[in-house]
């Protein structure tokens, strides 16, 4: 997953003022007051906890599954008239 620039800026952030870095990135919630929280203990649970923060809400995935070659076909049924969508197993 690539980074966005505002990622790389966050993860810079988050070295120097990690409760800033998750208040950006996820708002004032939770998330923001367990960093608070790890900052009070020692420095390095913070900057750990920024650096997931921003890792895991990276906002640059994007799933585009009919780009990536998903097509529907029509699949045979015992019914001439309905028509389904779907997969070919027999058996199900």
């Amino acid at each position: 997953m690539p980074y966005t620039g505002r990622d790389i800026a966050l993860f810079v952030v988050s070295f120097f003022f990690p409760p800033v870095a998750v208040l950006v990135k996820r708002g004032c919630g939770i998330d923001f007051l367990i960093n608070i929280l790890l900052c009070g203990l020692a420095a390095i649970p913070g900057i750990i906890h920024a650096f997931y923060i921003v890792h895991r809400y990276n906002d640059n995935f994007v799933e585009d599954i009919e780009r990536d070659g998903l097509a529907y076909q029509a699949v045979p049924s015992d019914e001439p008239s309905r028509v389904t969508y779907g997969a070919t197993n027999p058996e199900h």
